[in-house]
């Protein structure tokens, strides 16, 4: 039998049933909204976890456009059989996507907007032929991106305009509306983007003849004149648990994987792309299980790039905590923090902000609910997101670094202990570039993360473990390998006081893995070849003693 094509980066609801597509059939979505129905909707989603293609659903079913060609997609589909078919074709629909809004700064950037909102226009030019004199004047003015039209205002301009022709209140969706706010932050020219978008919607979803609206996007973002006077707006976020039509569960996932004779990968796709929690409900990431499916491989596929350019910035001007808290998630811990669910621009992002953001755009989930009111303990849900995380770290922590952690694995792998090319030669290098980023440190603990932060990149071929309990005590950190034949590290680090005092702490060092018999663990578990190594460090220098 020959199989349906999947739908890579097809997000378009008519193209994926006419030209035959896999579908998972989230039409129930359109039963959510109806049945809640509120003067507005935000959904607060990651990107690439099915958004677009909700709402694309929900723009073919309403529209009043093309009604009964439309209402053929829904054939078979679980929507067609409820109640809700009533509305099918009911509504006249304003849809915008901003996700694709860009511009490397606010001039490029409102070009970029005018024409969007032209083709939107565009859509609706049959409006033109009911127009009065003044209205077709504001029409062309926008139609034909003149400088002088009343851009800020166009959404709310086009909602009255689709109410006078069909006398039916319209539905306005708008898709990733927060898109534009993240590039406009980090591209410095934010307040100008809030300020005109700000108008844009607000003008439409607080004063404008709507019969309703859905809004989706990544962020809920505070304090701007969108939300702020809006009576009844009804917000659904990854923590609320309702509308469950986002991201694949379990078994939509053992489906697809059945049709596509994959059922045996079932194990596997769990670890890498299982963990989301919505609600309480566990899903899938639907974009990397398509590619799965697509490929056969187990790797990373999804890039959330519209947060990574926030995420980054925010490491960049982090504090140490941040550079505590990526090693607690790399080490497969949690961390705690108040998740209040709103994001504000234009100010120092604190550590809670960072945690937020990354949660918002699917890079941690809910661990567990701490104490107190909205505390939780956050982790990474699964291998394809813990690989981010390592390159990330290594990207904003260790810059200079980033094509020196190859090197380090293959030293660490061959015992190139000391020499050319070494790991003492490598640490040296890449400490002393770190350092060149952070300030020095009087407390064992940095220095401990920044070296451990460098181990990360090596779990293909080793366990790095860190604070471990073996013989009489706790090593610092320890490389064990995966292939028992091949060697394994433990090392131990120190903070000399001064720098004529390192070489007698080093010794001291090696003394005390030796006295504690931190390599019994690994003797243990059956490895013979262990090398010792104490790591001294003494404000920005480093010195390596190998017993």
């Amino acid at each position: 039998m020959k199989k349906k094509k999947l739908p890579i980066g097809i997000d378009d609801f008519k193209k994926i049933i006419e030209l035959n597509y896999y579908y998972v059939d989230k039409t129930l979505f359109i039963q959510d909204v109806l049945e809640k129905r509120a003067e507005v909707t935000l959904l607060t989603r990651p990107r690439r976890f099915g958004k677009t293609l909700n709402i694309s659903t929900l723009k073919y079913f309403l529209d009043i456009k093309g009604a009964i060609e439309n209402r053929n997609l829904f054939k078979g589909t679980k929507i067609e059989e409820t109640d809700y078919m009533e509305y099918q074709g009911k509504y006249p629909v304003i849809y915008l996507t901003m996700k694709d809004l860009d511009g490397e700064d606010f001039e490029s950037f409102f070009e970029a907007f005018k024409t969007l909102i032209s083709s939107l226009f565009e859509t609706h030019k049959y409006l033109r032929e009911k127009l009065d004199e003044r209205n077709l004047l504001f029409f062309d003015k926008i139609w034909f991106q003149e400088e002088k039209a009343n851009y800020d205002t166009a959404l709310k301009f086009l909602s009255q305009l689709l109410y006078d022709y069909y006398g039916v209140k319209p539905v306005i969706l708008i898709d990733e509306y927060d898109s534009p706010f993240i590039i406009a932050n980090e591209k410095r020219y934010y307040e100008k983007v809030k300020t005109l978008l700000g108008r844009f919607y607000g003008s439409a979803l607080k004063e404008g003849i709507i019969s309703f609206s859905v809004v989706t996007g990544i962020l809920r973002i505070a304090k701007e004149s969108i939300f702020s006077t809006l009576n009844n707006l009804k917000v659904s976020t990854i923590l609320t648990g309702d509308y469950n039509y986002f991201g694949m569960t379990e078994i939509e996932v053992e489906d697809i994987l059945k049709y596509y004779d994959l059922e045996t990968t079932l194990g596997d796709i769990e670890k890498w792309y299982n963990g989301y929690l919505f609600g309480d409900l566990k899903v899938y990431n639907p974009w990397s299980i398509l590619y799965h499916c697509s490929s056969g491989e187990l790797k990373a596929f999804w890039i959330n790039t519209s947060a990574n350019l926030l995420i980054k910035e925010i490491l960049r001007e982090a504090d140490r905590e941040i550079f505590n808290i990526f090693h607690t998630l790399l080490k497969d811990g949690s961390v705690k923090t108040t998740l209040q669910e709103n994001m504000i621009f234009g100010m120092r992002y604190s550590d809670s902000t960072l945690l937020y953001l990354m949660f918002s755009a699917g890079y941690l989930t809910i661990d567990r609910k701490g104490e107190e009111k909205n505390q939780y303990f956050l982790t990474i849900p699964n291998y394809e997101v813990k690989e981010y995380f390592k390159d990330t770290f290594m990207e904003i922590v260790s810059p200079r670094n980033y094509g020196k952690f190859t090197d380090l694995i293959v030293a660490l792998r061959d015992g190139n202990v000391t020499g050319i090319d070494s790991v003492e030669e490598l640490l040296q290098t890449m400490f002393e570039a770190s350092m060149s980023y952070m300030d020095g440190s009087t407390e064992e603990k940095f220095y401990h993360n920044l070296i451990l932060g460098m181990m990360i990149c090596t779990d293909s071929y080793f366990y790095p473990l860190s604070n471990r309990e073996s013989g009489y005590g706790r090593y610092d950190i320890a490389l064990e390998p995966k292939d028992i034949t091949k060697i394994g590290y433990i090392f131990e680090f120190k903070i000399a006081d001064n720098f004529n005092d390192m070489d007698k702490v080093g010794s001291e060092a090696l003394k005390q893995i030796a006295d504690k018999k931190y390599r019994t663990d690994m003797e243990n578990r059956g490895i013979k070849d262990i090398r010792e190594i104490a790591l001294v460090f003494c404000k920005k220098s480093l010195r390596f003693y190998v017993k």
